[in-house]
């Protein structure tokens, strides 16, 4: 009886972990985070209050990433946090040292630092690398800027040897099109 319960217990918890997901395509609205984004046909969005997570073959294989960060909140490995008088350089070493702190990620490589600008706003395009934990090259490109009290992060990664070149051009949309509406 007490193995019944147990596994009930679990089964549970269980289904309660499993995500939803929904195909996209076309003009995204997030009202919680004041942007406005054309997501790519056929790649499947993740339910998140927190984030905007799509992938189209696997978030393993391949995902892009939109989160804001208040610039009061400490950052997941560095503990760091942003200045509101940060240059996009500035943040842009932050983030890569955040990176770089996170103890499942190996052989961080920076391949490219630069500046853009995102919907009129100035911000840095870093390109790196890492391996995972299972030892599997991954590639990712991180668009960033601090508007008022946010960080805006936009992020593509995947796996090096295949996926990220196969998919770049849909990140590079996603970011073209990326618009703040209530800041």
């Amino acid at each position: 009886m007490k193995r019944l319960i147990l596994l009930a217990f679990v089964l549970i918890f269980l289904s309660s972990c499993v995500t939803t997901w929904t195909q996209v395509g076309g003009s995204y609205n997030s009202n919680t985070k004041d942007f406005t984004v054309d997501l790519p046909s056929g790649w499947m969005k993740a339910k998140s209050n927190d984030l905007l997570l799509i992938t189209k073959d696997g978030i393993l294989l391949q995902n892009i990433i939109i989160k804001r960060i208040a610039v009061t909140e400490e950052l997941e490995y560095s503990k760091k946090k942003f200045r509101l008088d940060m240059l996009p350089h500035e943040q842009a070493e932050l983030i890569a040292d955040d990176f770089a702190s996170n103890p499942a990620l190996f052989n961080f490589t920076i391949l490219e630092n630069s500046p853009v600008t995102i919907d009129g706003h100035k911000g840095f395009r870093l390109v790196f690398t890492y391996k995972n934990e299972d030892n599997l090259k991954v590639k990712s490109t991180l668009n960033g800027f601090l508007v008022k009290d946010w960080f805006y992060l936009i992020r593509y990664t995947a796996a090096a040897r295949y996926y990220f070149d196969k998919d770049s051009a849909s990140y590079d949309q996603v970011v073209n099109s990326f618009k703040l509406y209530a800041l």
